[in-house]
Order: C-alpha cells, then structure tokens, then sequence
C-alpha cells in the first residue's frame, strides 16, 4: 500500500507533519470538511507539501502463543 505523509508549512518557517493517508484527495475532502465546520476557508492540496513514504507493518504475535 502507498502512504502519503502530508506536512504544513506555516509562515514562520515551521513544518508539522499533519496526517498520513493513502488517499491525500479524500483526506483534503474530510479535513475541509472540518474547516468550513470551523467557520474557517477550505484548503487546496498544493497548501502542503505531500510525500510519499514508505511503510513497515508487522504482524504482532499473541502473548499467548
């Protein structure tokens, strides 16, 4: 599966790491959601820097095995 981390540049030179998603077209859907909920203006994908990452998932064994 392909994971996208999605990061916010703010005007002070911060980044924040702000969702990871396989889907960054849906997320922007629910996240503006959210925002227009707020009162606040929707955002466009091209307002974060997006990257693909890659994932290690591992299978945890039971305790009780």
């Amino acid at each position: 599966m392909t994971l996208f981390n999605i990061y916010y540049h703010d005007s002070c030179g911060n980044t924040d790491l702000v969702a990871t998603t396989n889907n960054p077209s849906k997320w922007l859907q629910v996240n503006n959601q959210q925002r227009i909920g707020d009162g606040n203006e929707p955002e466009k994908l091209e307002d974060f820097e997006i990257q693909e990452t890659n994932s290690f998932i591992f299978e945890e064994m039971n305790d009780e095995h």
